[in-house]
Parts: C-alpha cells; structure tokens; sequence
C-alpha cells in the first residue's frame, strides 16, 4: 500500500519516466532517458550533463544505481528499477511532499501509533503521521548511496523527524506538562550531545555525520510516539 501510494504522488510529478513503457538501455535516446539521467545527476550517481542519450556514463551510473537497490548491475533499467529510481528521487527531493491523500485519508490507512516489528534498527511499522518520514529514513539505509543522495535524503529526514518531535512533545505537554517539559529538555540536551558525537566520528556536515543523526532522530520519535498513541492502548 506504502509503495501504491508513493507511486501515485510521484506519478503526477513524473509522466515521461514514471509510465515508461519499455526499459532503458546503452543506445536508448528520448526524454525518458533525459529525466532518468536528470534524477541520476540530482542523485549523484551520473556528472551531468544530462542529454537524453544513454552511453557508457549513463550506463555506469545505472549500475551504481542497481547496487544500490540490491539488482544485478547489468545497465539496463527495466520498469521495476525506473520505478525504485523515481521512489528515491521523489523521497529526496520532497517532489511529493504535501500531495495526495489527506490526514483523515491517511490515518484510515496506517496505524494510530508507530510500534517496532523486531529488535533491528529501523524495523518500525509508521504511523499515519510519520509513515513519510519513515520511508525517507529507510532510504537512508540502502547501501552505496552516492553522498549527495544522503545529504538531500537526510537533510529532508531531519526536517520531518524535528517537526515531528516537536509535535509529540507538544501533545504530551497538553498531558502532563512538568513531566513533558523536563523530557524535553533531557531530549535537547542529548540531540546536541549527539550531533557534535557525531561531527567528531565523520566530520562536520558530512554526508555520514547526516545519516547518523536523522537515523538517530527517528528511533526516537518513533518511541516517543509509540509512548503516546500505542502503548497501553492509546488511541490515536
């Protein structure tokens, strides 16, 4: 369902690649290629420019591409792999951010609270608040993301991660507002402690230094969550 609706969003934005109706290889030419290689140069996997002609860069960068969601590098992009390139395009970008299904359509659709599927990180079953968020951060763990494909993917996940915190500390504060004010401040204190943790593990505004913290950022929104829609049958 996640991906359906995904799908539909990133198809208003997408016509050409998102309905491409045969795959792209070495030789192919058109404006399908061109906004393939224009996602790939925004992505990071192809130096631009882009020129509607699928060559030897463009196949390579498809490759890299493949890798990364787990294909067999063969530089063909069939259907199925134009679909994942334009899922992690429109999840970069925020193409889709704000369109689509409303909040009362959404929440029909997902959980009233987030909840954890098993011990691993990032094995969340999201909410209807935060199942945008969620698939932002999943992308976050695919491997061999070019570091320009993780710093717009991080950077759009820390902005939906803090607004969301915000408004779960909010919420709670209208519960039990001496106990949600001090955990606040225990949480922007550790946020901090976090952050220049991880400065000093990757470097300052690196790539890594992002991943780490938005990926940090959503376990805890996702128990804090949990805390206030979920546990001990809280609705939402």
């Amino acid at each position: 369902m996640k991906k359906a609706v995904a799908l539909i969003l990133c198809v208003l934005f997408l016509p050409t690649l998102a309905l491409a109706d045969a795959d792209m290889r070495r030789g192919s030419r058109g404006e399908g290629v061109l906004e393939a290689q224009q996602m790939l140069i925004e992505l990071g996997y192809l130096s631009g420019p882009a020129d509607g002609i699928f060559g030897p860069k463009t196949e390579a960068a498809a490759k890299a591409f493949e890798r990364t969601i787990g294909h067999r590098p063969d530089g063909r992009l069939n259907i199925a792999e134009l679909d994942e390139l334009d899922f992690l395009w429109c999840d970069a970008t925020g193409a889709m951010e704000g369109d689509g299904l409303s909040p009362e359509e959404l929440a029909e659709r997902y959980p009233s609270g987030c909840s954890r599927t098993d011990d691993k990180p990032g094995a969340v079953d999201f909410c209807w608040r935060h199942f945008e968020a969620g698939a932002v951060t999943a992308k976050l763990r695919l491997p061999g993301l070019p570091d320009e494909a993780v710093r717009l993917l991080a950077a759009r996940a820390l902005r939906l991660w803090t607004e969301s915190i915000g408004s779960l500390y909010d919420e709670w504060e209208q519960e039990n507002g001496a106990v949600a004010r001090e955990q606040r401040a225990l949480f922007e204190t550790s946020r901090a402690q976090q952050r220049a943790a991880f400065t000093g593990q990757y470097g300052e505004g690196s790539a890594e230094a992002l991943r780490a913290e938005a990926l940090w950022l959503a376990e805890i929104c996702v128990d804090r969550c949990f805390d206030l829609h979920t546990a001990e049958g809280n609705g939402g």
